[in-house]
């Protein structure tokens, strides 16, 4: 998902993810003015999020959330409320993600304005990334009956959807997501959207006990998320593509997969999946005698201590 610029004018882009397109008004309602500080503290907290930094991200935008509130503006709080939630999910805190997104929409009820359909759609992805797989479900959902600004909201929706169906071992909603998602490969398919398609693909053929079909499918995944800059989503893709490797007996193969996730998860500052993806990792490595992955992996453990020793 992209952050967006609070205001009735946005175009931002950002990183892999969902982009919200300009929503203009007419010359006879422009809306409300630009706010100076709203504007430079939302560009300031894009900026950081773009160049890798979303706890700085956070922080700037919840100076712009601040500001939206205290210039009472319900469109620039439900925008800045998305962009401080993305961020949140990006600095790994999808709980506080989720708590943004309800709070804005408690604020948006009592002033009887709909929430967008990205905002449930972040909502759907913060509850998702939080274990909360019933109120994933249902914020998709929602998004999914609204009128959204941007096209990508459908398909981000059922990608979530068939997330959350996988992990239910909902074969048959599973197949509906997938079916809800463009299968051809076009120029103007950007990859992450083509890898949502291919990480579904390989959970449905987990499902099926097809592990050589999904495979192939994460790694194409894998690859996708790498050309779109989602690292996160690569490294999930990778620990998946080690998932199918095992069932196949690639025990080696599944070994290096985890290596690969778990390193590139850990250099993200994503602890909470590098921890288990590089534990898996050097089981799997010990179980093969693959001496060098277990040196790896404890060069990386080394030198996440020491950067947290250090602050930097």
């Amino acid at each position: 998902m992209r952050a967006k610029k609070a205001g009735p004018h946005f175009a931002t882009l950002l990183l892999a993810a969902l982009s919200l397109a300009a929503c203009g008004g007419s010359p006879a309602d422009p809306g409300p003015p630009p706010d100076q500080k709203l504007d430079a503290a939302n560009r300031a907290g894009t900026q950081a999020l773009s160049l890798g930094m979303p706890a700085q991200a956070v922080r700037q935008y919840k100076q712009a959330l601040a500001r939206a509130y205290e210039r009472d503006d319900a469109e620039a709080i439900a925008d800045t409320a998305y962009n401080l939630a993305l961020a949140e999910i990006r600095s790994g805190d999808p709980k506080a993600a989720l708590s943004t997104t309800r709070i804005t929409e408690a604020e948006l009820r009592r002033r009887q304005v709909a929430a967008p359909a990205e905002l449930l759609l972040v909502q759907a992805a913060a509850a998702y990334r939080a274990g909360d797989l019933t109120t994933a479900a249902s914020a998709a959902e929602q998004a999914l009956t609204l009128k959204a600004r941007d096209p990508d909201t459908a398909p981000r929706a059922w990608f979530i959807r068939g997330l959350v169906a996988a992990d239910r071992g909902d074969s048959a909603t599973l197949a509906q997501a997938i079916a809800a998602l463009p299968a051809a490969a076009s120029a103007k398919q950007a990859a992450d959207l083509q890898a949502d398609r291919q990480e579904l693909v390989g959970r449905a053929a987990l499902l099926d006990g097809r592990a050589a079909d999904a495979l192939a499918a994460f790694e194409q995944a894998a690859a996708n998320r790498q050309q779109a800059i989602d690292y996160r989503g690569m490294a999930r893709a990778l620990a998946q593509a080690g998932e199918a490797a095992l069932k196949l007996g690639q025990s080696r193969e599944a070994a290096v997969f985890y290596l690969r996730a778990g390193r590139s998860s850990l250099l993200q500052g994503d602890t909470a999946a590098a921890t288990p993806q590089l534990k898996r990792a050097e089981e799997l490595a010990r179980q093969t005698s693959q001496t060098g992955i277990v040196e790896e992996i404890a060069r990386l453990r080394k030198a996440a201590a020491e950067k947290r020793t250090t602050g930097t």
